[in-house]
């Protein structure tokens, strides 16, 4: 019996497998699959290994294993603490064979065609609910054995939904949406399942807010396979929250009396119709509107969100004008070698978009990387000052000179996703498929730990990118561990904004609130703001009375500013105290406040890495760790991990504040070494040696 856990005897090249075996499944069980191998024999070989490696990702573990001869009977067991919430996970099954001290590596397939989805899935793990999914219909994650369309086998770690979608054909027919009224008509092959019903979900990360709204199921009828439904919703009826909504078909097994839901695919055909032709929607009093779009896997959605000035169609001639003039002077612009910088959704010059676009044109990277480089930012952006003196090498956003510059480029540099440099919600855009095109430098806005977000940075993913910067080695080790990443393709050269930033605290008496977002409150409208925990919390500490004598008895001054995703709410806060200071977006540079200040109070900003980056005390007031971990998750324990001390409740946050005015804003040491572990330099060169790495991969 081989060992479950082990030192790799020599590392396999999972790249450059040496050969693909094939492979015969003999049978399969609950925990066990049987596999047999008839023109190959391994007893040369004084060590065999079965290994599956996730297919995006360098996780591989190896699998307990029986032999009899040229037949082999897997271990399935370990696989069951590889399933994760709300992820689904490929895996391609090898063997490795040690000779002589030499590795082979053969991946697996079967070309029988015994495990397609025409034929049969092997599942072979028990059904596994996960406690944090209470929401209205918990999903049932079960384990897949198939071959894809190369006949390589894989294993399939995912919810019994996801599965519904490989083997069942559901694919729209029409969609109306008049007064009011949401009509949908589509085709669906219901195999041994049953029709129940058609749903609008909403789509959110907190159990608590898991909401459904039926359709009334007008016609069913049978043509051939597949099942015609026409369904309708009257939306006038229905309570709509921002942002996404998807439609869910819910299908009954009458085998396990369970019921499980397949989303509806739309074709190339509505695809198109849906994006160039069709500006139907629903629009409410407080200049929301609700209106379709497919998702990345192309299935039907909803958006409810507040409608945009780049939302018309009038958008699809702009950007097909820019097409056409960049495709008659082609040669032109390819020659130019453009690499665009921009930050968040392309409306600030304050990160490190911004520092590192500087530090190139300060310091002729141009020519160094033998590229144009320019900054995209909106004209009417308050930082489009700072950008002035390099004006020859700034693009107005969402010009048509922006949209040319969009093709032609070779390389986007960001602190955000490559999609903040054009118009995110655009409607009618076709312009993310010349984006996802692109080599793209992921610059962050932070360090990576306080927020999981591999599941949009991670490779392959939406938000993936093809160098990742970090600043510490812990981050770098995340990056590969979490998202998937070669080594290679993660660099440790620290943020370009800390090239300038420096304590300027020396003689002020500033103390900075700066909270995060939360996706649970993105796009909401202002009543369903106010009436959040978050903001009652943070109104709550700015007009509490005894911060308020803390603040009179120290002589203390407090700036105010939210994250960028809510900056639209600023103006629903205010404070009596006139020591606190609400800062609007673009008033103040978020980098001069956290050189001024003398310590910080956030929940879970990644902006507290410059503060310690400048060895000053960070406060962390975490009221809601609980939702925020289901909703967000962290790669750090917050309880033993922290750089600082932590709160809860606001009496335990201002007794700390207290403690760390009296302590004159200094570290306590344990959170001092915590500094020294976490951040290896400090030469003031970020944005230098991120060209030098820039140059080595693109130039």
């Amino acid at each position: 019996m081989a060992t479950d856990t082990y030192t790799w005897p020599l590392s396999p090249d999972f790249k450059h497998p040496d050969k693909i075996l094939s492979a015969e499944i003999s049978s399969v069980s609950t925990y066990e699959v049987t596999l047999s191998f008839k023109d190959f024999s391994f007893d040369k070989y004084e060590k065999l290994l079965f290994i599956i490696k996730e297919t995006e990702l360098s996780t591989s573990v190896s699998l307990s294993f029986t032999r009899r001869e040229n037949s082999f009977t897997l271990d399935l067991t370990s696989l069951k603490s590889l399933f994760e919430f709300r992820y689904n996970k490929e895996f391609h099954i090898y063997i490795q064979g040690i000779h002589n001290n030499t590795s082979e590596l053969f991946l697996l397939k079967d070309p029988s065609k015994k495990t397609t989805s025409e034929n049969s899935f092997h599942i072979f793990a028990d059904e596994i609910y996960f406690p944090e999914d209470t929401a209205i219909r918990p999903r049932e994650y079960i384990g897949i054995l198939d071959s894809d369309s190369t006949d390589i086998l894989r294993i399939c770690l995912c919810s019994r939904n996801y599965y519904l979608r490989q083997t069942h054909f559901c694919s729209l027919h029409s969609l109306r949406m008049n007064g009011g009224i949401l009509k949908i008509c589509y085709d669906l092959e219901t195999g041994y399942h049953e029709y129940v019903k058609t749903e609008l979900s909403f789509r959110n990360k907190l159990s608590k807010d898991a909401i459904a709204h039926d359709f009334t199921t007008v016609s069913t009828q049978k043509r051939g396979n597949l099942i015609r439904i026409k369904v309708s919703l009257d939306l006038n009826k229905i309570d709509l929250k921002s942002l996404y909504w998807d439609i869910n078909v819910l299908l009954h097994n009458p085998d396990n009396s369970k019921t499980n839901q397949i989303s509806i695919a739309m074709d190339t055909k509505h695809r198109m119709f849906l994006k160039f032709l069709y500006n139907g929607s629903y629009r409410t009093d407080n200049g929301f509107f609700f209106y379709p779009y497919y998702t990345g896997n192309k299935m039907l959605a909803f958006v409810y969100r507040k409608e945009e000035k780049y939302d018309g169609l009038d958008i699809v001639f702009k950007e097909f004008l820019s097409i056409f003039l960049y495709r008659i002077g082609k040669s032109y612009w390819n020659k130019k070698h453009i690499c665009l910088v921009s930050e968040k959704f392309a409306s600030m010059a304050q990160d490190n978009g911004y520092y590192f676009f500087k530090h190139c044109m300060d310091e002729n990277e141009e020519a160094y990387l033998n590229k144009k480089i320019y900054y995209i930012i909106a004209k009417d952006s308050p930082d489009h000052y700072k950008v002035d003196p390099y004006k020859k090498n700034v693009i107005n956003f969402m010009s048509i000179r922006h949209m040319i510059y969009t093709q032609a480029a070779d390389l986007i540099v960001s602190s955000d996703s490559r999609y903040h440099t054009y118009a995110m919600q655009c409607r009618h855009s076709i312009f993310n498929r010349y984006l996802r095109r692109k080599k793209f430098v992921f610059l962050q806005h932070g360090v990576i730990a306080l927020k999981k977000v591999d599941n949009f940075y991670g490779k392959g993913m939406r938000g993936g990118c093809d160098l990742f910067v970090v600043s510490t080695n812990a981050e770098k080790q995340t990056i590969i561990d979490y998202f998937g990443y070669e080594p290679d393709e993660v660099i440790n050269t620290g943020l370009p904004r800390w090239d300038v930033l420096k304590d300027h605290s020396q003689g002020t008496r500033e103390i900075m609130i700066m909270p995060t977002w939360r996706n649970w409150l993105d796009s909401v409208p202002d009543k369903d703001f106010e009436e959040s925990e978050y903001f009652k919390h943070y109104m709550g500490l700015l007009n509490s009375s005894r911060f308020s004598q803390i603040l009179e008895k120290y002589d203390l001054q407090v700036n105010f500013y939210l994250h960028a995703k809510f900056q639209e709410y600023s103006e629903n806060f205010n404070a009596v105290n006139k020591r606190i200071h609400l800062i609007s977006f673009g008033e103040v540079a978020v980098n001069e406040m956290l050189m001024r200040c003398r310590m910080l109070i956030t929940d879970y900003s990644s902006v507290s890495w410059d503060i310690l980056y400048q060895d000053k005390p960070v406060l962390f007031y975490q009221f809601d760790l609980d939702k925020y971990n289901e909703a967000h998750g962290s790669y750090l324990d917050m309880h033993t991990e922290l750089f600082g001390d932590r709160a809860e409740t606001e009496s335990q946050l201002l007794d700390r504040l207290e403690e760390c005015i009296q302590n004159d804003f200094k570290m306590k040491p344990e959170y001092e070494a915590k500094r020294n572990e976490y951040l290896q330099f400090k030469d003031n060169q970020h944005s230098r040696h991120i060209c030098e790495e820039i140059k080595k991969r693109f130039c």
